[in-house]
């Protein structure tokens, strides 16, 4: 090649480079290094416990280092509309996962609801796999009942007196539930740590809530104000005792 012609090329290229850097900048890089995400429309809050609405959202490109664990991406936005926001969602804010009450797990103070104990007292006998974010149904054991039974299992082998306990409770759900599809935030144990499945411990031919970290003592659940004085009155008043099943 000529020498000119190498010197023409050579500062074609050049041109070619210095024009195509802010284009990269400007319009490339930021393609390359973006994703189209669901944030809060600006202007726009999201109460928690409010219902996700798709007219408070809005999809726009944010840098990925930007991003959060959970990020709800554009294509992804129909798994948070109608859903209950779990925290106070401000505008512009991007949306994630954790972000969102998929459990219902958030207490509606406008329903009066709050999380409320149920205690080892009250409590006759529950599952000990109940866990975390399920949801139960609430029977009732009356007095006379459990009376028979603490007579019954006074002269009782502790396997004969799990079958009482069982065939007293079964005979209790027989009877309507006091309350139903109550949902749990918290199992614990009596050192108020959370029961969870032990996962170290578990086969895998073992269901997987066979093996816990403890021995449920405590629940704490979602009631609101009706339906926790209802408990209540039916455990202090009237001394029943509470026989727990989760759906």
């Amino acid at each position: 090649m000529k020498q000119g012609l190498k010197i023409a090329f050579g500062i074609l290229l050049a041109v070619i480079v210095m024009a195509f850097t802010p284009i990269y900048d400007i319009y490339i890089k930021d393609r390359i290094d973006s994703v189209d995400v669901v944030v809060v429309k600006a202007g726009n809050e999201i109460e928690a416990t409010e219902p996700i609405t798709a007219d408070k959202l809005q999809v726009e490109s944010r840098r990925k280092q930007d991003l959060v664990e959970g990020t709800i991406l554009a294509s992804d936005i129909n798994q948070v509309i109608g859903y209950d926001a779990g925290q106070l969602l401000v505008g512009n804010a991007i949306i994630s996962k954790n972000m969102v009450d998929y459990d219902k797990l958030v207490p509606n103070e406008k329903d009066g609801e709050a999380i409320r104990p149920i205690v080892s007292d009250m409590i006759f006998a529950m599952p000990g796999s109940v866990r975390r974010k399920d949801t139960i149904d609430i029977y009732l054991v009356s007095n006379s009942l459990i009376g028979q039974y603490a007579k019954e299992d006074s002269a009782a082998s502790s396997s004969s007196s799990d079958k009482k306990k069982e065939a007293v409770a079964s005979g209790a759900t027989l009877k309507n539930p006091l309350l139903t599809d109550v949902k749990v935030v918290y199992a614990k144990d009596s050192s108020n740590k959370e029961v969870v499945t032990d996962t170290e411990t578990k086969s895998k031919e073992e269901n997987e809530r066979l093996n816990a970290t403890g021995n449920i003592s405590d629940l704490e659940v979602i009631l609101n104000q009706e339906d926790f004085d209802k408990l209540m009155s039916a455990v202090i008043e009237n001394k029943n005792k509470l026989y727990i099943t989760y759906n």
